[in-house]
C-alpha cells in the first residue's frame, strides 16, 4: 500500500512538473507547468462580491454592480500578472558546500529574469510546504538565493522538489510551480565518536593521536609520486630528464602519518558507526593538515594530504556498502 501511494505522489509530480522527474538544468518556467488558484484573501474576496452582487440586484443598486464589476476585474487582471511572475523564469541549483548526512545542507539558488519586467515576492519552498527564502528580482536582473535543505541519509542524493510561488501584486491569487533539479550530489558521513585521531609514524608503528611539530622545511630526498601528493613538491626536473615522476620530501614531512584504519575500529560499531568516527577522523587530519591513510575493505586509499586525496577519501566514505563487506584490503 505504502509503495502504491509512492508510485501515486510520483506520477503526480511528473505530471506537474510536465517532464521527468529529476530535470536536467537550467530550468526554465514553461507556461504549461505554472498554477494558479485563489489565496484565502481571493476567496474570501470572491465570497464578498457574490455578497455584493445578489445585493445589488435585489435593490436595484447601479452603484453595486459597478463596484462588482470593477474589483472582478482587478480580480482576473491578478491572475494574469501572477502567472506571470513565473513565467519564463529561469534557474540553476548547486550546491553550496560539503554536505553531511542527517544536517541541513546548503545551497545556491541562481534565479535569472530575462525579461523587461519586474518580478516581485518569489518565495521558494521545500517539498512539506516550509519558506527557504524569497527574493525579488528587476528586469534583467539575476540573484543568487543560500536555502537550506532538509538532512538526508549518506550517498549520492538528489536536492528532491522544491516550489516556487507568488502572490503579487494584491496577495489574492497564488501561483506557484514545482521543480525537480537534477543536481546529484554525494552526502557524506556524518561526523561523530569518541576515539583520538591516531597516527603513524616513519617506521609503520603506532604513535597515538598527538600531532608531531613540523622541523624545518629542509630537503630530505625523493620518493615514488603517489596519488594524492600536492602537484607543487613534483620534483620537475628529475621528470624532464625521464627519470619518472618524483616527489620532493622535507624535513616537515617527516611527520607522523595518520592511519585511519576501519579494521582498528570495535567490532561492536555498527556500519555507520564505523563511517561516522572514520569520516570525523579525516575532517580532524584535514584541518590539522596532516598526511594521511584510509583503509576500508577491499580499498586502501593514500598516503595524501592534497584537497583531491581528502575528497576521494570523502567520496569512499559516502559510498561505501550499507551491509558488510569483508573483503581483503
Amino acid at each position: 500500500m505504502t509503495q502504491r501511494l509512492a508510485g501515486l505522489k510520483q506520477r503526480w509530480r511528473r505530471w506537474a512538473i510536465r517532464g521527468r522527474i529529476p530535470e536536467p538544468q537550467p530550468i526554465r518556467l514553461r507556461a504549461a507547468r505554472i498554477y494558479v488558484f485563489p489565496s484565502r484573501a481571493g476567496f474570501a474576496l470572491l465570497i464578498t462580491l457574490l455578497v455584493m452582487l445578489i445585493a445589488s440586484i435585489n435593490y436595484n443598486l447601479s452603484l453595486g454592480y459597478g463596484l462588482v464589476f470593477l474589483l472582478g476585474a482587478v480580480f482576473v487582471l491578478h491572475i494574469l500578472h501572477a502567472w506571470r511572475g513565473l513565467h519564463g523564469l529561469e534557474l540553476r541549483l548547486a550546491p553550496a558546500e560539503e554536505i553531511f548526512a542527517d544536517a541541513q545542507s546548503a545551497w545556491h539558488l541562481q534565479l535569472r529574469n530575462a525579461q523587461r519586467h519586474e518580478r516581485a515576492g518569489i518565495v521558494i519552498r521545500s517539498a512539506d510546504g516550509q519558506a527557504l527564502g524569497s527574493t525579488d528580482l528587476a528586469a534583467n536582473a539575476q540573484a543568487l538565493l543560500r536555502l537550506n535543505l532538509p538532512g538526508q541519509p549518506r550517498g549520492l542524493r538528489q536536492p528532491g522538489l522544491l516550489t516556487l510561488e507568488t502572490r503579487q501584486p494584491l496577495g489574492w491569487i497564488r501561483a506557484w510551480a514545482h521543480i525537480a533539479p537534477d543536481a546529484p550530489v554525494l552526502v557524506y558521513p556524518a561526523p561523530h565518536g569518541e576515539h583520538p585521531l591516531p597516527s603513524r609514524g616513519q617506521d609503520g608503528g603506532d604513535t597515538g593521536a598527538g600531532l608531531a611539530s613540523p622541523q624545518a622545511d629542509d630537503f630530505a630526498g625523493l620518493r615514488t609520486f603517489q596519488p594524492g601528493d600536492s602537484l607543487r613538491q613534483v620534483a620537475w626536473k628529475q621528470l624532464a630528464r625521464g627519470q619518472g615522476m618524483l616527489t620532493k620530501v622535507f624535513a616537515s614531512q617527516q611527520r607522523p602519518e595518520c592511519v585511519l584504519d576501519w579494521d582498528a575500529l570495535s567490532d561492536e560499531m555498527d556500519i555507520e558507526r564505523r563511517l561516522g568516527q572514520l569520516t570525523r577522523w579525516l575532517l580532524e587530519a584535514r584541518q590539522h593538515g596532516l598526511r594521511c591513510s584510509l583503509y576500508l575493505p577491499g580499498r586502501r586509499i593514500g598516503p595524501g594530504e592534497d584537497a583531491t586525496h581528502y575528497r576521494a577519501c570523502l567520496e569512499s566514505l559516502a559510498l561505501h556498502p550499507a551491509e558488510a563487506d569483508d573483503a581483503p584490503r
